[in-house]
């Protein structure tokens, strides 16, 4: 009779610890809270967690959800001591309980994804930080992981969001970041291609990750591929689905800038954005405030005000939103080049080729201080 109940309740464990994933109305609450997430309802958010915690108390969706909270409520300031310090919190318990999850035997398709997840995210926000070995102490505990969820994306399509993730940034990440080659010789290589089309099909397919894909993925086209007209078709999903999400707006917004769709930019966005009390929203909001005037409207000294207050905003924080100073830098460089104020112009120019890693930007900016030599 012992052994039939101790055999009933190790069931029963097991049981419990598959409540997501295979749960449809666990799923459904979830994925509403996560709705509320990115479209940034910290009140709503924080209800339908204590609710998900009511049903799956000791489960590490709890604290991985407060953690992607607490990450869009900031992001993509989430490196400051502060917000870190919470995320981390968060992060570590997700761990914790995905490891008691299955007794630390990494062989639970829930328990691998939350803890591979929050590693993933702890690696990356080491890295963002500069604090290399530390990224790759998470980094190497998240490939163990990794390598379970290479096997898993037909059983739980969630995986292929981060299988995509590591495909992709595997090879991409050292290229961009030199200082990584020598540390990443021991990961299984990866493939661009494929964790493109992963990421993709994780748009479509995935639970819970279906916007962590289609941002990763515009991120991508944005600032690896250099193919904004691909990042474009994701992101004008999910501002209108996110209507409250500045950070899809504003890469929105970048995303149009090559090719001269600046005309495309909508007033309601420019003014969501620059009405935000982030320096960074501003900041963005701003800069294409700047480029919308100096283009559409041909109001130099309007665009000019505009480009100058993207600057100020942007010196409120540090690490973040290089892409959209060096707009507004280029923008000055551009509207003074045709004023014929050569001092100024060179001077803003110049900035772009010092500071800049956009290669539009780049090649423009050499281009027009090529015209004033």
């Amino acid at each position: 009779m012992r052994v039939f109940l101790l055999t009933v309740i190790l069931l029963n464990g097991l049981f419990s610890r598959a409540q997501l994933f295979d749960n449809p109305s666990n799923l459904e609450l979830v994925g509403g809270a996560v709705e509320y997430i990115y479209n940034i309802r910290p009140d709503t958010t924080a209800m339908y967690i204590d609710s998900v915690q009511k049903v799956l108390p000791n489960h590490p969706i709890v604290p991985m959800m407060k953690a992607l909270s607490l990450l869009w409520i900031n992001i993509p300031v989430v490196t400051v001591d502060s917000v870190f310090d919470e995320l981390n919190v968060h992060l570590r318990e997700t761990i914790k309980l995905a490891q008691k999850m299955d007794g630390g035997r990494q062989e639970h398709p829930e328990a691998i994804f939350f803890e591979m997840s929050a590693r993933g995210l702890l690696a990356e926000y080491y890295a963002d930080q500069g604090h290399y070995m530390k990224a790759l102490n998470e980094a190497s505990q998240a490939y163990e992981l990794v390598k379970s969820g290479f096997k898993l994306t037909e059983e739980i399509p969630d995986f292929l969001t981060t299988t995509g993730i590591y495909n992709y940034f595997r090879e991409k990440y050292p290229e961009r970041h030199p200082v990584y080659k020598p540390l990443v010789w021991f990961f299984k290589s990866g493939d661009l291609e494929a964790g493109i089309e992963q990421l993709d099909q994780a748009t479509r397919l995935a639970t819970l990750t279906h916007v962590e894909a289609s941002v990763y993925l515009a991120y991508i086209y944005l600032r690896y591929e250099f193919q904004p007209e691909k990042a474009q078709a994701y992101l004008h999903d999910l501002t209108e689905i996110y209507p409250r999400n500045l950070y899809v707006k504003a890469k929105l917004l970048e995303s149009l800038v090559p090719g001269n769709s600046i005309s495309m930019v909508s007033k309601e966005i420019l003014e969501d954005l620059m009405n935000s009390d982030r320096p960074y929203y501003r900041m963005a909001g701003s800069a294409f405030a700047g480029l919308k005037t100096e283009k559409v409207l041909l109001d130099d000294q309007k665009a000019i005000e505009h480009y100058y207050q993207a600057i100020k905003a942007g010196t409120q924080i540090e690490g973040h939103g290089e892409y959209y100073r060096d707009l507004a830098y280029l923008g000055l460089g551009r509207v003074y080049f045709h004023q014929k104020n050569e001092q100024a112009a060179r001077f803003n120019l110049q900035f772009v080729l010092e500071n800049s890693d956009s290669e539009d930007l780049l090649q423009e900016a050499n281009d027009l201080l090529d015209q004033l030599d």
